[in-house]
């Protein structure tokens, strides 16, 4: 105990501590806001005709990924994906790639769509596909949908 006042009473280390306590409490104030943030996020609900419109925009967007699959082969299927509007895809964890897109409405409803694809697991042309609707505002999740697409392969497409 004894060494612990003499470390105290030392230059600089009542200012370190004082340093130290104060980074320790914008920490704590910095994590609560991120819980809360998270929290309030999950917390929006949107009305039924903004839920529709969101439905039918994912398939719409689905129903334009399952026409790619009958003009592209499965080593082309980035190309078809950045051919109907979304971003060059970025691999993320485990080979799943994401796009995105922005949608503005006329009647300033925003949304960003997120279309990720991932390999199947068994067979090697078909990949899952996940289309996301958000809401630009908020950033809240408005629904997601998923299917599975089926590519061509290069000799089906030599066929044609």
């Amino acid at each position: 105990m004894l060494n612990l006042k003499k470390r105290l009473n030392q230059k600089g280390g009542a200012g370190l501590i004082t340093i130290v306590i104060i980074l320790i409490v914008l920490m704590l104030i910095g994590g609560g806001a991120v819980v809360y943030f998270t929290i309030k996020d999950q917390n929006i609900e949107f009305s039924q005709e903004v839920i529709d419109e969101a439905t039918a925009l994912a398939q719409e967007e689905l129903n334009k990924a399952f026409e790619l699959t009958e003009k592209f082969t499965f080593e082309e299927r980035f190309e078809a994906i950045q051919s109907i509007g979304y971003t060059e895809p970025e691999e993320g964890e485990f080979a799943i790639f994401t796009s995105e897109k922005i949608y503005e409405d006329e009647e300033n409803i925003d949304y960003y769509v997120i279309l990720k694809i991932k390999p199947h697991e068994q067979y090697e042309y078909l990949t899952r596909i996940a289309v996301s609707i958000f809401d630009t505002e908020h950033g809240a999740l408005i629904v997601e949908l998923e299917n599975i697409l089926k590519w061509q392969k290069e000799l089906d497409q030599k066929a044609s």
